[in-house]
């Protein structure tokens, strides 16, 4: 096999729980990114600490790589199964390397590939140079560096950053990666070499990137229980808060979450919660209370395949509908969308802004694909500096206590005081209020209130980020999406064709940006909207807002994200 002059290489490990196989695929990704390659590591995993079915998925590309990809270059397999599961990504010039310490490759894998099939005993390899077979991830990534014609200095930076302090365990795995590289240099030959460039990005997942982007917009007090998909970034921002001005609980429930959050908020912190659609439903009646107390506060809605406890590790966007009117009564709220790792640190930092100078909550909606994928992006900048936004200050704080927390302004927002601040002392009260915060019946002052909240949102729409058109001006079909799908649309206008495609985008759904919205869409030939649900929410939210139908629509709501392949193959219908 001659070794390929193309600069990009599709990787996957697939295995059980406990084969180290989450923690080689984010390794390869960062080797990758090491190389000054664009990363995209995408995982799938079973709901079980032990056993089923698991993979790890790395596609790297010097100028794209912004989601997973279908036709392997390399596939690493531990199971027998794993042939049959992923035999319509293996292609004739796949090479399989086989985990031999398990067996045999099946009959029928090696009547259809025998000639890509290499069995090698990684376990052992990682047994006789590590003492235990928990490194056999680390000899199969010697083996992959080699195939790869990656730089072997850079993967052993790499992992003596993952090991870090850890001196006998770096020498251990080094000695595993040697012995893998060494071995795959006696039989097999390279299908490609990667020169490395300069690298000048990070690597995270959605979880990391919103949690990056909420410190750098001040994030002060989080609290959350842990559910999948959203459990990472409590686990994030739990291990940077010794090194951050920043207050992390674990809490009893989601209730207690967003509760605590709103508790934190009106005492003067920059508050933020999160949870999957499970959790957040448990939310809902303090989403309320924080919408007529016009806290700030901002919450993350990791969508999962549901409903009830659905499925905990697969992807869905099957929550809008909910998010969207989720609460009672009438109060004002953002509902943000983004799509790209760098999308989920703007938007986790605008998020953090909006909130506080609005006094609503603003919702991040995301889903399991992109907040546990890995996906490069820039450096962002290392320190940030936020202005306290809508405070009270001493010219709103008169001496003769008149002060009124809730007053009627000309955009809706009210100077927000804090306990403790002089001539502040107003009452935040879960009951429709007058301007003092007092609990009312009062019809005429019930709808002032409403209409005070109510008027926030004009000036909301001259905030949010509006609707993006990546690609061509002009194209065949345009796709419209929301959130994370906008990921493979981008990787599929790479593959097409030029002219034959372009993306609406959408990173904000409410407030809906009606007018750039349906300026973009009237210069489509074809709409087609993109989306990971069964009913078409973002399609239906679409048409209520401006009344545009689309002319088509794919969905997929079987917990798996959509290929770019298979997009493209739709637009060259």
């Amino acid at each position: 096999m001659s070794i390929s002059n193309k600069t990009s290489f599709n990787w996957k490990i697939a295995g059980e729980a406990g084969h180290g196989v989450m923690l080689a695929a984010k390794t390869m990704a960062r080797i990758a990114k090491r190389h000054g390659m664009q990363s995209f590591n995408y995982l799938e995993y079973p709901s079980l600490i032990r056993g089923g079915h698991q993979t790890g998925q790395v596609y790297a590309d010097f100028e794209n790589a912004t989601c997973q990809a279908k036709k392997l270059d390399i596939l690493i397999a531990y199971t027998q199964d794993s042939f049959e599961i992923h035999q319509d990504e293996i292609t004739t010039s796949t090479v399989i390397i086989f985990n031999s310490d398990f067996g045999k490759a099946p009959q029928e894998a090696m009547n259809k590939w025998g000639k890509q099939i290499t069995s090698m005993p990684l376990s052992s390899w990682a047994k006789e140079t590590t003492g235990t077979t928990l490194a056999s991830n680390t000899t199969s990534i010697g083996v992959s560096a080699y195939l790869l014609g990656l730089n072997p200095d850079i993967c052993k930076a790499v992992f003596a950053d993952e090991f870090k302090g850890k001196k006998e365990l770096i020498e251990k795995n080094f000695k595993a990666f040697d012995l893998g590289y060494k071995e795959a240099k006696k039989v097999l030959k390279p299908i490609l070499t990667v020169v490395p460039q300069k690298d000048d990005m990070i690597l995270l997942n959605g979880n990391e990137a919103i949690g990056m982007g909420a410190l750098a917009g001040g994030l002060q007090f989080y609290s959350a229980y842990p559910m999948t998909p959203a459990t990472g970034l409590l686990h994030f921002l739990n291990d940077h808060k010794h090194q951050l001005p920043i207050v992390v609980k674990q809490v009893e429930d989601e209730i207690g979450a967003i509760n605590e959050a709103v508790g934190a908020s009106i005492a003067g912190a920059r508050a933020m919660t999160g949870s999957s659609g499970g959790g957040f439903a448990l939310m809902v009646e303090a989403l309320s209370f924080a919408g007529t107390t016009e806290a700030p506060l901002v919450v993350l809605e990791a969508q999962r395949t549901g409903p009830a406890s659905g499925v905990p590790t697969w992807t869905a966007q099957a929550d809008l509908q909910f998010i969207l009117t989720a609460g009672h009564g009438d109060f004002p709220r953002v509902i943000l969308t983004p799509g790209t790792v760098q999308e989920h640190y703007d938007l986790g930092k605008l998020a953090m802004y909006l909130a506080e100078k609005y006094q609503l909550p603003v919702i991040i909606a995301s889903d399991k694909y992109i907040l546990e994928s890995h996906q490069t992006m820039k450096t962002p900048v290392a320190q940030n500096h936020n202005e306290r936004q809508s405070m009270a200050g001493k010219e709103d704080l008169p001496a003769d206590e008149s002060y009124l927390r809730y007053k009627d302004t000309k955009d809706g927002i009210s100077p927000r005081s804090i306990p403790g601040q002089e001539f502040g002392l107003h009452l935040a009260n879960s009951y429709e209020h007058d301007p003092w915060g007092f609990a009312t019946e009062e019809g005429e002052v019930i709808a002032s209130s409403v209409d005070k909240r109510a008027k926030k949102m004009e000036a909301i729409l001259t905030e949010i980020p509006q609707p993006q058109l990546i690609g061509p001006e002009k194209a065949e079909v345009t796709f419209v999406c929301w959130g994370s799908t906008v990921n493979v649309l981008i990787e599929a206008i790479h593959q097409a064709k030029s002219g034959t495609m372009n993306i609406i985008h959408l990173p904000c759904l409410h407030p809906f940006p009606v007018e750039a919205f349906t300026k973009l869409a009237k210069e489509a030939k074809k709409l087609v909207m993109v989306e990971g649900n069964a009913n078409g929410q973002g399609e239906n939210w679409i048409r209520q807002q401006t009344d545009i139908k689309m002319d088509d629509s794919l969905r997929r709501y079987d917990g798996r994200p959509f290929y770019a392949e298979d997009l493209v193959k739709y637009a060259n219908k």
